[in-house]
């Protein structure tokens, strides 16, 4: 964000360029199967208020890439009408004077009531809504294919101690025990669920949130790595079909018994053929039972040139609406933000996961993904994508080295 905010001034100052008349250009990184069906559906109700939907995607893993185009338009005084973001950019996207508001008081009201307070959060700057949330992502999942479990009389693990008792058998039964993609993120998703299960809640947020030193640096951390690197033995990156996700194949042939991933995965499993509750079960990874590590979608809107306010206004209507939230969360593999959105028709993974997140925000025990945007800075992150990514690929590294180099970046990030 360095580069944006020195420049920030000049664009400001440059005149924002509207859009034709009646269309919303929206930029967003979604290209899953599931996610595309969600797009439909935005896309059909927004006809509806008389918009058009105009794509702007960069594909591309949380949106890295996205992040990058969107500052050169915004730079260039032309940015979309809206844009898919997640956790704090939201916040610094706000900060520097790029966001709108243009909510009535009594319609955020309105939402308050409906909310829940780790969602408003996320999408609010100085107490008024800049971003749109609509759907929310339970990330500690662990999809499960039952048939490699059966076929060995296997229990499912639901510790972590667990898991390394019932994987050497799967892998001696011919099976993958846990299936992983090859991409950084997808290893540093594995590694969040992997440190909460071996320690808590509080730790979780002082490695992830806070980013203190002492605990970064702790043997609590050492050992979290070392079982990290010990995870090699049992995964198989990429394994197990073509095409775009083949860890997601690997899962869905029975050629791999466990996944660790966010619902979305599930949704596009369900796409696949795989029927929750009996080809597919959902259950939180090991160890995380009663915490929900959460991601959230949210669309932010621009500041509007002449003319926009009413596509504005329609995207704020579609986007908000109980119906339309509950429905695109449904499709997505996820839960709607809204309290009042019903869950009719959802799989038995979508009610549990819901029931899951209501419990632990009672309990205090809601933990945002740094994996998925929600905890940390896009440059924080990606230095436990890059540190993590490396360690787990290159055993040379010690733990300790692993700590330390993670310590040493944020720091420097921070001074």
């Amino acid at each position: 964000m360095k580069k944006l905010i020195a420049s920030c001034l000049i664009a400001l100052s440059l005149p924002v360029q509207a859009g034709p008349a009646g269309q919303i250009e929206v930029l967003h990184y979604w290209t899953l199967p599931s996610e595309i069906a969600s797009l439909s559906l935005l896309k059909s109700e927004l006809a509806k208020h008389g918009q058009r939907w105009k794509d702007f995607v960069v594909p591309g893993g949380g949106g890295e890439s996205a992040y990058v185009v969107l500052q050169a338009r915004a730079i260039a005084g032309d940015p979309p009408v809206a844009a898919l973001m997640e956790g704090p950019i939201i916040q610094e996207w706000a900060s520097l004077g790029f966001l709108a508001s243009p909510y009535p008081p009594a319609r955020e009201k309105q939402w308050d009531a409906v909310l829940p307070a780790a969602v408003r959060d996320a999408v609010k700057y100085k107490g008024r809504y800049v971003a749109l949330p609509t759907d929310v992502h339970r990330i500690n999942w662990m999809l499960v294919n039952p048939a490699p479990f059966d076929a060995l009389k296997l229990p499912v693990p639901a510790s972590w101690d667990d898991f390394f008792k019932v994987a050497p058998k799967l892998k001696t039964g011919g099976y993958i025990p846990l299936s992983l993609g090859k991409l950084d993120w997808q290893e540093t998703t594995l590694f969040e669920n992997l440190l909460l299960g071996l320690t808590d809640g509080a730790f979780y947020r002082k490695v992830f949130v806070e980013q203190n030193s002492a605990a970064i640096n702790s043997a609590r951390m050492v050992m979290v790595l070392e079982r990290f690197r010990q995870l090699r033995e049992y995964v198989s990156p990429g394994a197990g079909g073509t095409g775009k996700s083949p860890e997601l194949a690997a899962l869905r042939n029975g050629r791999a018994a466990m996944f660790i991933m966010g619902d979305w995965a599930k949704a596009d499993l369900v796409l696949q053929g795989m029927a929750p509750g009996k080809t597919l079960r959902c259950l939180p990874a090991p160890g995380t039972d009663g915490y929900f590590i959460y991601g959230l979608d949210s669309f932010a809107l621009f500041r509007a040139a002449e003319g926009e306010n009413a596509a504005q206004a329609a995207f704020a209507d579609v986007l908000m609406d109980p119906k339309l939230q509950s429905e695109l969360a449904r499709r997505k593999g996820a839960i709607p933000p809204r309290t009042d959105a019903s869950l009719g028709g959802f799989d038995s993974c979508g009610i549990a996961a819901a029931n899951a997140f209501r419990d632990a925000e009672k309990r205090g025990r809601l933990l945002p993904s740094m994996a998925h945007s929600m905890a940390t800075s896009q440059q924080a992150r990606e230095v436990f994508f890059r540190v993590l990514s490396y360690y787990f690929n290159h055993p040379e590294q010690s733990s300790q080295q692993a700590a330390r180099q993670i310590d040493a970046a944020l720091r420097a990030l921070r001074s």
